[in-house]
C-alpha cells in the first residue's frame, strides 16, 4: 500500500539551524521568530529584493575587488576598473542599477586610493577576511566548519603598530553611531581578537560610502572580555527557545518596524503593516 506524505508538517528547529551564529542572525532572532524560522530552518528565498539591499550589494562588490587590486598592484586605481567590476557585478545581479552605483565611485576611489598610503607598512591586510570560532573561542580554519558557533567576515583589516583597524563599509543614509552597529562592530573586534591575540587595541571604523565618511571606536581587551561576557547569555537563551520547537510553537513579533523590512510579510498571516 502507498504511503500518503504530508507536505504540511514544518521541521523542528535543531542546533545546527542556529549555528553558527553571526550578528545579523542573532539579531533576526531577537527580532521574530517567524521570520527567522522561514529565514534559517525552511531556508526560504524572498520573493524580491530590495532596492537599497541589491544597490549595497553592489557597492560592496566594487570596493571589495577595488581594495584586493590596489594592494595587490600596490598602485591607485582610476574609475575605468570600478566600471569593470560594477560591470561584472551587474552580470550576477540583472537587477542592480549601474547608474546609482556609479554615483558611489568618487568617494570609493578617495577611500581606498587613501587606505593605500595609509596601511602600505601594514603587516596585516586583507579584503573580506572571514574568521569563525568554535564554542571554546578556537580559530577555525574553514569559515564554513560544523564546529563553528560565531563567525563574521570582515570588510578590510589592516594593522599599525599594535592596533588592529577593522572596517565596515556601509551605504546607509544615516550618519549615526547607534547601539546596533555598535554591538556589530564589538562582535567583530571579538573575533578579532582570537584570530590576532598580539594586538592590545582594536580600532573599529565605519567607513559610509554614500558620504564619504569614516567614524571610529576604539575598543581594549577588557572592552571584548567584557561583551563576550555578556553575548554568551544572550544566545544560550536563544538557543533555548527556538530549539526543540515546531513552527506552531513559535511566537511572532508583528509591529510596524519589523514588519515593514520583512522578507516573508506574503506568507505571515500576523503581518499587518
Amino acid at each position: 500500500m502507498e504511503k500518503t506524505i504530508n507536505t504540511d508538517v514544518k521541521p523542528m528547529v535543531e542546533l545546527r539551524h542556529l549555528r553558527p551564529w553571526s550578528f545579523s542572525k542573532v539579531q533576526k532572532a531577537k527580532r521574530c521568530q517567524y521570520e527567522f524560522y522561514w529565514n534559517y530552518v525552511e531556508k526560504r528565498e524572498p520573493i524580491e529584493k530590495a532596492d537599497f539591499l541589491i544597490l549595497g550589494s553592489g557597492v560592496h562588490f566594487v570596493l571589495e575587488n577595488a581594495l584586493k587590486v590596489a594592494f595587490k598592484r600596490e598602485r591607485p586605481l582610476n574609475k575605468d576598473l570600478l566600471f569593470y567590476f560594477a560591470e561584472n557585478f551587474k552580470k550576477e545581479e540583472p537587477l542592480a542599477k549601474l547608474e546609482k552605483i556609479v554615483e558611489f565611485f568618487p568617494n570609493i576611489l578617495r577611500y581606498v586610493n587613501g587606505q593605500l598610503r595609509r596601511a602600505s607598512e601594514s603587516k596585516v591586510i586583507a579584503s573580506e577576511m572571514e574568521l569563525a570560532v568554535d564554542k571554546n573561542f578556537n580559530v577555525l580554519s574553514n569559515f564554513s566548519s560544523e564546529k563553528a558557533f560565531l563567525r563574521g567576515k570582515l570588510d578590510f583589516v589592516f594593522s599599525k603598530g599594535d592596533t588592529l583597524y577593522i572596517v565596515d563599509h556601509k551605504t546607509n543614509r544615516s550618519r549615526e553611531f547607534n547601539n546596533k552597529i555598535k554591538t556589530q562592530l564589538r562582535w567583530y573586534a571579538l573575533l578579532a581578537s582570537v584570530r590576532f591575540p598580539e594586538f592590545r587595541r582594536f580600532a573599529l571604523e565605519i567607513h559610509n560610502v554614500r558620504y564619504g565618511t569614516v567614524g571610529r571606536l576604539i575598543f581594549t581587551e577588557n572592552d571584548l572580555k567584557a561583551f563576550r561576557t555578556k553575548l554568551l547569555p544572550v544566545i544560550e537563551t536563544l538557543e533555548e527557545e527556538f530549539v526543540g520547537k515546531v513552527f506552531e510553537d513559535l511566537v511572532p513579533s508583528p509591529c510596524e518596524s519589523n514588519c515593514r523590512w520583512c522578507d516573508f510579510r506574503h506568507i505571515c498571516k500576523m503581518a499587518s503593516y
